[in-house]
């Protein structure tokens, strides 16, 4: 029967570990939180938020979250993190999205708590995630880039488009004038 244990228990240990390297390949930016005294239905509520941002929490041992960072070489100050109960929040789409929901969500519930988490290899404390939520949308900066882009080509349409009408206006008026 030790054995059969044995077996299943380091099954679940690939398993784990399989899942949490797949899931951190899939996204550059991860985010972890403290969920001690938060209750279930809480964290469901969170999971269903944090998912409509394209956004995921896994609940696992700290020991696999490390052995994973250092198998993954993700930054060596991200494993310093880890401590107590952990939440790992995998960010595929917007990291802003996920942060403004977590920054939302602790406003309700203060037994949540920001860790920090790591975006494109670089490790980001708890303040950093709170700065990222006062930031604009994805979408926002997008279209504000593209107005900025954009206004260079409109004000050379708009001079372009004076200099044809004043060239017709003057056109006329010798029209007129010939009359």
């Amino acid at each position: 029967m030790t054995v059969v244990k044995k077996k299943i228990g380091e099954l679940y240990r690939d398993m784990v570990s399989a899942d949490l390297k797949r899931r951190l390949n899939a996204c550059s930016d991860v985010l972890l939180l403290n969920y001690h005294k938060l209750k279930s239905a809480e964290m469901t509520k969170l999971r269903k938020q944090l998912k409509s941002a394209g956004a995921s929490v896994l609940v696992t041992k700290n020991t696999f979250i490390r052995k994973v960072f250092e198998e993954t070489k993700k930054p060596v100050l991200a494993s310093a993190l880890v401590d107590g109960q952990t939440a790992m929040v995998f960010v595929k789409d917007d990291p802003i999205a996920a942060s403004k929901i977590i920054v939302n969500f602790i406003k309700e519930h203060e037994a949540l708590q920001i860790r920090g988490g790591f975006m494109a290899e670089r490790v980001i404390t708890s303040g950093d995630i709170k700065a990222i939520a006062k930031l604009s949308s994805r979408q926002a900066l997008y279209s504000a880039v593209a107005s900025v882009l954009n206004a260079p080509i409109a004000k050379l349409a708009m001079s372009l488009n004076q200099i044809i009408a004043k060239l017709a206006y003057a056109l006329k008026a010798v029209a007129e004038k010939k009359k």
